[in-house]
């Protein structure tokens, strides 16, 4: 009777012991991913904070306009003077000169690189 009193006890023991090891992971697992989750809120919100600061940066715009008789590439962003061209107003194909009266936008460099391209030649 007093082995299987014994055996009893330590099987007590031993299952009580593994009981409070569970709970003690089941709870520290759960402030883990507490952490990780707010680890990723904050990474998630820093990265949209930079990717709207870079897009202000980048929403520079390009138009044209005739300026001393040459067309030249104005940055909308800065109302500045981004490139002269060497084309003068007088050899401009009526596709540009529509352009120059409709406002035309160009979203980036290369749009305009492109487009100047395309008409120097």
């Amino acid at each position: 009777m007093k082995k299987i009193n014994r055996f009893l006890i330590i099987y007590m023991i031993v299952i009580t012991v593994l009981c409070a090891y569970m709970c003690y992971l089941a709870f520290t697992r759960n402030e883990n991913i507490d952490k990780i989750q707010e680890v990723r809120s904050q990474v998630t919100t820093t990265v949209l904070k930079e990717q709207t600061k870079a897009e202000k940066k980048v929403k520079a715009t390009y138009s044209l306009k005739i300026l001393d008789g040459s067309l030249a590439v104005i940055n909308n962003k800065t109302k500045e003077v981004f490139e002269y061209t060497d084309m003068k107003k007088e050899n401009l194909p009526a596709d540009i000169l529509n352009m120059l009266k409709e406002n035309f936008v160009f979203e980036n460099r290369e749009e305009v690189y492109h487009f100047l391209e395309s008409y120097s030649s």
